[in-house]
């Protein structure tokens, strides 16, 4: 005898997003020194502090 509960299909990721409505966006990653940000203006901010307090951060 097959019990129901094996018929019954898993949703998969995609299913689950779908039902939330949730989606997925590519997200840029900007790279100072060993640091990581995702907005532009924020790590220009860090380099333009550094620059100025006479810090070098090597490139990753």
């Amino acid at each position: 005898m097959t019990h129901p509960a094996s018929l019954t299909t898993v949703p998969t990721q995609s299913d689950m997003m779908t039902r939330h409505g949730i989606t997925e966006v590519p997200v840029a990653y900007f790279h100072y020194g060993d640091f990581r940000y995702t907005n532009l203006r924020d790590a220009l901010a860090q380099a333009e502090r550094d620059t100025n307090r006479g810090v070098t951060r090597a490139p990753r």
